[in-house]
């Protein structure tokens, strides 16, 4: 089994790589480097432009678009090897065995392909080609996110050693995943974990406590049921006990389903710097 870390032009990258190197080294895998060329958005403007009205000179404006396209091909080509190089030479160095994996076409396509074979998924929490906002996720790490199958860390602009976790329980399906992953992976196991369940005491988080608690049995140095909105609990718990990660289901059940990864960024992912487990 491996790690894939998925790398482009973005400021995530060396932190992707980083992330990778961190989760390896506790799980004695391989981390396979993967960078994606996507589709070129010059081939569609340039099948636009053969459709449009009064362009004179259409020919040449065509044959100039196709030149700039195979241009611009080359470029993302050499720059995909000096990226990978540069992530083989960082993993190298942290004693970590490394692959690459330079491949065309849609990153999300790519990634479940190639995690067929993999424990974790790593990906920065936004790419290259996203306009930057503080806080939010990239629309291609929201629809990794969706449909991958194996836990995904997103990570933060920058990484600190992990060695303290907060995982974020809600009793329901991908959350119980998370929370059976951190009890036996050892990727978690010289991490300190603090378990919290947002809301009130019910009977229904009561139970959900428990199951959590007798799953986790020594490695949870604290596990309870905090009252408040979710939101607000996750972030100042997150802050309070100093938290390195945050762990979660990507889909959950009131009060935390507001916390999925969907179309919109989440208050807590805006809230918080930490980089996040997603299980789906």
């Amino acid at each position: 089994m491996k790690i894939i870390a998925c790398i482009d032009a973005s400021q995530y990258a060396t932190s992707v790589v980083d992330h990778a190197a961190w989760a390896a080294s506790h799980l004695g895998v391989t981390v396979e480097v993967l960078h994606v060329i996507q589709r070129k958005d010059a081939v569609a403007a340039r099948h636009d432009l053969s459709g449009a009205v009064g362009l004179g000179a259409k020919s040449g404006l065509l044959e100039e678009l196709t030149r700039i396209g195979e241009a611009e091909g080359r470029l993302a080509r050499e720059q995909g090897k000096i990226l990978l190089h540069a992530a083989e030479e960082r993993l190298k160095a942290a004693g970590v065995p490394v692959e690459l994996c330079h491949r065309h076409g849609g990153i999300v396509e790519t990634v479940i392909e190639r995690e067929a074979h993999a424990d974790l998924v790593v990906i920065g929490k936004r790419g290259a080609s996203a306009d930057f906002a503080k806080g939010h996720l990239g629309s291609k790490v929201e629809r990794v996110v969706r449909q991958s199958d194996k836990p995904v860390l997103v990570a933060s602009r920058a990484f600190r050693t992990i060695g303290r976790a907060l995982i974020a329980f809600d009793g329901g399906p991908s959350a119980r995943k998370a929370v059976g992953f951190a009890a036996t992976s050892p990727l978690f196991k010289d991490v300190e974990l603090h378990l919290v369940i947002a809301g009130g005491e019910t009977d229904r988080n009561r139970e959900a406590l428990r199951w959590a608690r007798e799953v986790l049995g020594e490695r949870a140095k604290r596990a309870e049921i905090v009252v408040g909105g979710a939101n607000d609990v996750l972030i100042a718990d997150a802050r309070q006990c100093g938290a390195d990660l945050l762990v979660m289901g990507a889909y959950g059940h009131s009060p935390l389903r507001t916390l999925i990864v969907g179309s919109t960024t989440t208050a807590v992912i805006r809230g918080l710097t930490l980089p996040v487990m997603l299980f789906r």
